[in-house]
């Protein structure tokens, strides 16, 4: 996401018993005037807009907002957690595989020969 500006949010009193917000975009969003915008409301002080040719919802809108939004503003402990888990992760994956070579390394056959072409002294032909 980027930041782009800020404004004030307006009123217009359309009639006597109706009074809508008017949020006029920044300079650089004038392309967006004449498209429809889609209106989602995240939580009580975020919503979401989403422009558009079509007067209907296409799809909707990003996941990537919602992930941000849920962070809030303890990133840091949030990323320290994560880090947290994936070095334990990390830790647990190293420990398995050392302990994959070292069972590999104990276990023996005591079947016959699987390969009785090569080893003991045989000739391959």
């Amino acid at each position: 996401m980027k930041y782009i500006g800020r404004t004030k949010v307006g009123k217009v009193k359309t009639n006597p018993s109706t009074v809508l917000a008017i949020v006029r975009l920044p300079v650089e969003l004038k392309k967006y005037a004449g498209k429809w915008a889609h209106i989602w409301k995240v939580d009580e002080d975020t919503i979401l807009i989403r422009f558009s040719e079509s007067k209907e919802v296409e799809e909707l809108p990003s996941v990537y907002f919602g992930v941000h939004q849920a962070m809030g503003n303890d990133v840091e402990e949030r990323l320290r957690r994560l880090e947290t888990v994936v070095e334990d992760l990390k830790n647990a994956v190293f420990c398995k595989k050392q302990d994959d070579n070292i069972s590999q390394d104990i276990k023996k056959c005591a079947g016959r020969d699987l390969n009785p072409g090569q080893g003991r002294g045989r000739p391959l032909c």
